[in-house]
């Protein structure tokens, strides 16, 4: 039974259990709840998959130590701290037992998962590992009191695996957001309207964000189309991007750019990104593997329209590029340990 004694009160114990490791997910949601005026707490999965054996047990949930310790200090983690919610952010490890327990406690569970943990049973074009990734999070729906999930297709389908309250999270998200194409960023003079006319024109629902260069005079007649274009900053950027199914990098022309940080930002978040083609970008990520390119208009619109309506293929691009930017030390981290290396062989070399 759940301990309904808490709701309604000013503030609400939140135990926050995920990865903890990219700032647009846990980091930005347990922000939100503490401005609301929520105590959060959090507890991360990554510290438990450290080295390369670690790897290999964060992309396979075998019953092996790293789960274990995770659900066993979970459990004597909410035992200390005594929260009204344990809310486990997309719980591949978390078994449900450990579910079971903390509801015999009192304690009101909750799971949203912002992937597409079905996907393998329906249509099965997804990394092999995927078909054990979800083994816990689908076993444990039975259990959790309410299951939050990102899609609405996933509603039903979390019902039929035994789920009792699902929700889907994102909805307002979805509908500010959604989008098939996006662009974020600023106007310049190199046709870049064009583009996305040529977008709008072939049938694709496309956004634009940006600043007051993208006025009503030179959008013409897509102004009504997109209506009031604002730029969008912080947590709204992010969702920006990863509200779109493909995401748009021009480059300036006036700053003589083969490549933008815009270029970084959207593997980083997890979306597939269409660039201009260029050299350095070619020699940065692997074409139509890592990222795709462009450069005409028909070339562009072909990309979007077989993208979206591919949306395995995009998603397996959208991954392998946010694996490659991380890999290549494209962060901010790696970039200030570039500087301090440059700093440390000047001093060297005085």
């Amino acid at each position: 039974m759940v301990d309904s004694t808490w709701v309604g009160t000013d503030s609400i114990k939140i135990l926050m259990a995920g990865d903890w490791r990219w700032p647009i997910y846990e980091q930005a949601f347990s922000q939100a709840l503490s401005e609301l005026g929520h105590h959060v707490i959090p507890f991360s999965f990554s510290d438990y998959f450290a080295g390369r054996i670690g790897h290999y047990q964060s992309a396979i949930p075998f019953p092996g130590p790293a789960l274990l310790r995770i659900n066993k200090q979970l459990l004597e983690k909410a035992s200390v701290e005594q929260p009204e919610v344990v809310f486990v952010w997309r719980g591949t490890h978390i078994l449900p037992g450990t579910i079971k327990q903390l509801n015999r406690t009192g304690i009101l569970t909750v799971s949203y998962n912002n992937d597409d943990p079905f996907g393998p049973l329906v249509h099965g074009n997804t990394p092999w590992h995927h078909r054990f990734l979800w083994m816990w999070y689908l076993k444990s729906l039975k259990e959790t009191d309410i299951s939050l999930v990102y899609r609405p297709i996933n509603v039903q389908e979390a019902i039929s695996f035994g789920a009792r309250n699902v929700h889907v999270l994102s909805e307002s998200d979805k509908e500010r957001f959604g989008c098939d194409v996006v662009y974020v960023g600023h106007h310049e003079p190199d046709g870049r309207e064009k583009y996305l006319r040529d977008l709008v024109h072939a049938g694709l629902g496309v956004r634009l964000f940006g600043g007051k260069y993208w006025t009503r005079k030179v959008l013409g007649d897509l102004s009504s189309y997109f209506g009031e274009v604002f730029p969008v900053y912080g947590e709204d950027y992010a969702k920006a991007l990863c509200g779109a199914k493909v995401c748009l990098a021009f480059l300036s022309k006036l700053n003589r750019d083969t490549y933008t940080r815009r270029c970084l930002e959207i593997p980083a978040c997890g979306r597939v990104m269409l660039a201009e083609r260029t050299d350095d970008l070619l020699g940065m990520f692997g074409e139509d593997k890592e990222a795709c390119f462009f450069l005409s208009t028909e070339e562009l619109v072909a990309k979007a329209k077989w993208l979206v309506e591919n949306p395995n293929i995009a998603d397996q691009i959208a991954q392998a590029g946010q694996r490659r930017v991380w890999a290549d030390g494209h962060d901010v981290k790696s970039r200030a340990a570039q500087f301090i290396n440059a700093l440390t062989s000047y001093k060297d070399r005085r």
